[in-house]
């Protein structure tokens, strides 16, 4: 059941990344090309601008989940494997602890920007915000799912 929805919510992240990657193509191009005819769009900056926060966050989220970020496990190789799981369960605890808090200051940060608009847009600035708490959510149950079964590849040296 854990796997069905984990597989769901990586489909869902990868799907929305796909469609904000390909909105900021089409936005910049357009934006290029208007100017290239001497004419200015108003607001695909703003837009871009939007998008690039937006797959950010939601990329970093899918990071976490493939074991993409950079990880320096040398002097975790070191120690003896029983001592290996008491430190990576710590890391966890402690990016659990992080993303918690992160997501309660980014919650408040999105709702007290709502009333706020951007410049030439003007959409809420909590557009902005909101994937702040969205995407540590997401990345908190990553490292929870990481807890419960961890794959063989987290453990060790990183192999390319």
């Amino acid at each position: 059941m854990l796997k069905i929805v984990t597989e769901n919510i990586v489909k869902l992240l990868s799907i929305l990344c796909v469609i904000t990657i390909t909105g900021l193509t089409v936005i910049v191009f357009t934006q290029v090309f208007s100017r290239f005819i001497n004419f200015s769009l108003p607001g695909t900056e703003e837009l871009a601008r939007l998008l690039v926060i937006w797959l950010t966050f939601l990329g970093s989220s899918l990071a976490i989940h493939e074991k993409m970020h950079l990880g320096v496990r040398y002097f975790v190789s070191l120690v003896s494997e029983k001592y290996q799981r008491f430190i990576d369960l710590f890391i966890h605890i402690l990016m659990i602890i992080f993303f918690s808090i992160i997501s309660v200051y980014g919650f408040k940060l999105t709702m007290a920007a709502m009333d706020t608009t951007s410049s030439t847009l003007q959409l809420p600035m909590g557009l902005y915000y909101v994937v702040i708490p969205v995407s540590f959510v997401f990345s908190i149950y990553f490292v929870v799912i990481d807890i419960l079964h961890p794959s063989p590849g987290s453990k060790g040296e990183v192999s390319l």
